[in-house]
């Protein structure tokens, strides 16, 4: 799941498009945005969350921070891929511009909601800060599941910041590079945005700041979750050598396994833009028994192409097993050494290269089939997703 927190500064520095332009390209699935205005005067009448929704096909909803400004209102909004069930306004306590937590809840899967939270902190001090941070805490109190977004105006030493990561996790912290710099855009020096994770987020994660200089005066934050009911390799990271130069037909595939029982959904690779089309995925024993067989359609280019499987195929725990894909003009996706070391995600290993007698694997072939030989540990980019078989719900509310 890919969430993102982005202040759009009313667009007044840019345009709605421009700005959907930036969400589009991160392809996010739940949005966190604030200083969204709805029919104001100064924005044109423009109801801005419900045009944003318009221009990245996300489902929308607004929470006013303030209920009457500029003859419209101005406040917090949510973009979604999944259905929003609830949305409620929670006043912050606030020494002038009354500031709320947004607060809806967003359906990820049947039975499967999650709280998520949106704010925006206020700018007289770090007492006032402090107070809203204490308020946000006892709102999100009890809710593990809990994801909260939003510019709360202060540096990660701040005391508000302090108060609410005893109840939350930094995402920065955890899966960024670097400063995690967002204000002001052009030429950030300060890191006051945020994503925040409830307790029960503990698989691993990505963070970065999306280079976006001019369409506001914020750089948006995005993560990358494993849910732990449907896990990945690999999310949405992307290799250093998208196209191999060899245009030989082959199938590649990487070695796997899993700590516990459960089921893929799904067959994943990355692709870049010179393959052909007609790909073919497949799922392994390791001894070469072939479970299961799909055609992989056309998703977003370069990027990750996903193939839901008919029927999920049950995998045990500490087996090993091969995902692979055929490509008839090579043109793969190759980093060398990318599975020298094991790459853990969730409940999933690709092992070292090591210690499974190589991994990743390929095989020329016209047509392709169960690929054994290995080069120089690489990583061929090719992924699953895995549905654990009850450690996830017992997890969830």
């Amino acid at each position: 799941m890919r969430f993102m927190t982005y202040n759009i500064k009313h667009a007044e520095l840019s345009s709605l498009e421009a700005i959907a332009s930036v969400i589009n390209a991160q392809a996010p699935d739940v949005v966190a945005l604030q200083e969204v205005d709805v029919l104001t005067v100064r924005s044109n009448r423009v109801d801005q969350a419900a045009r944003l929704g318009q221009l990245t096909g996300l489902s929308h909803a607004f929470i006013p921070s303030l209920t009457s400004y500029d003859s419209g209102q101005y406040g917090l909004a949510i973009l979604s891929r999944y259905p929003i069930r609830s949305a409620q306004r929670l006043p912050l306590r606030s020494a002038a511009e009354q500031r709320v937590l947004a607060l809806f809840e967003v359906e990820l899967a049947p039975s499967r909601l999650i709280p998520v939270g949106v704010t925006h902190f206020g700018t007289t001090g770090a007492t006032e800060r402090v107070q809203q941070a204490e308020d946000i805490k006892a709102a999100l109190a009890g809710k593990p599941w809990a994801l909260l977004g939003g510019d709360l105006n202060a540096s990660p030493s701040e005391s508000s910041i302090s108060s609410l990561l005893q109840q939350f996790t930094d995402a920065w912290a955890r899966g960024g590079s670097g400063s995690g710099y967002t204000h002001s855009a052009t030429l950030p020096t300060k890191r006051i945005d945020y994503v925040l994770l409830g307790s029960a987020w503990t698989s691993p994660l990505t963070a970065s700041v999306v280079n976006a200089p001019s369409q506001s005066d914020h750089r948006p934050l995005a993560a990358t979750l494993i849910l732990p009911w449907s896990q990945t390799f690999f999310g949405d990271r992307v290799p250093g050598t998208a196209v191999q130069d060899d245009t030989r037909a082959v199938e590649v595939g990487v070695r796997f396994r899993s700590n516990v029982s459960g089921t893929i959904e799904a067959l994943r690779f990355y692709r870049g833009t010179g393959n052909a089309n007609g790909y073919v995925a497949h799922l392994w024993t390791s001894t070469g028994t072939l479970l299961a067989q799909v055609p992989v359609k056309d998703g977003r280019i370069p990027g990750w192409q996903e193939a839901p499987l008919p029927a999920p195929i049950s995998v045990s725990a500490g087996s090993t097993y091969v995902v692979s894909y055929y490509t008839s003009n090579g043109q793969f996706a190759r980093d060398v050494s990318g599975l020298t070391n094991a790459v853990v995600s969730g409940n999933l290993t690709a092992p070292g290269s090591a210690s499974v007698g190589g991994n990743g694997v390929f095989v020329y072939a016209a047509g392709g089939g169960f690929p054994t030989s290995s080069y120089k540990d690489a990583n061929y980019w090719v992924d699953v997703r895995f549905k654990p078989s009850s450690s996830a719900a017992a997890l969830l509310p």
